[in-house]
């Protein structure tokens, strides 16, 4: 029976030390309120891009990845993007953002932030500039449209 035990025990460590770890995002959802989107969308220069999104909604989860590209090729020309999750806790978007290896800041609203920026539908992107919005695109797009669309904001952008 003792040989047994030494067994299994040996068996199990092997499988724990050879088994991958987890994958830990490094970029954590954090809460924020309405004083908190409002100092993001008051900043100057560039656009800014708000996604409205939530880990429940099919097309933000295929929206996200063509998303995330984008801020990787345009962030060092100045693309200013930031998703806001309208989900009912955090944690529901965090293992969104983990599983998708999103890069971009992601912050936690909740669905009081649909109310108070009136976003009826998600996806939807807020292009902000100078505190205002600029224009709503209501839906998921293609990743084409996306390019064309951050390309032309980042050409015309003033760091």
């Amino acid at each position: 029976m003792n040989a047994l035990k030494k067994l299994l025990f040996l068996s199990l460590s092997t499988l724990i030390l050879i088994s991958p770890a987890p994958a830990i995002s490094q970029n954590k959802v954090i809460p924020i309120d309405s004083s908190g989107i409002k100092e993001l969308m008051n900043g100057k220069g560039c656009p800014l891009l708000i996604v409205a999104t939530a880990a429940w909604c099919a097309p933000c989860r295929e929206e996200l990845p063509i998303l995330n590209e984008m801020y990787l090729k345009y962030k060092d020309q100045g693309l200013k993007l930031v998703a806001i999750s309208l989900d009912i806790t955090a944690s529901d978007m965090q293992r969104i953002v983990n599983k998708l290896d999103i890069k971009f800041p992601v912050y936690w609203g909740g669905d009081k932030m649909a109310f108070e920026y009136s976003v009826f539908g998600v996806p939807t992107i807020l292009v902000m500039q100078d505190g205002q919005v600029k224009e709503r695109i209501i839906g998921k797009r293609s990743e084409k449209f996306l390019e064309e669309k951050i390309s032309r904001l980042v050409e015309a952008c003033i760091p």
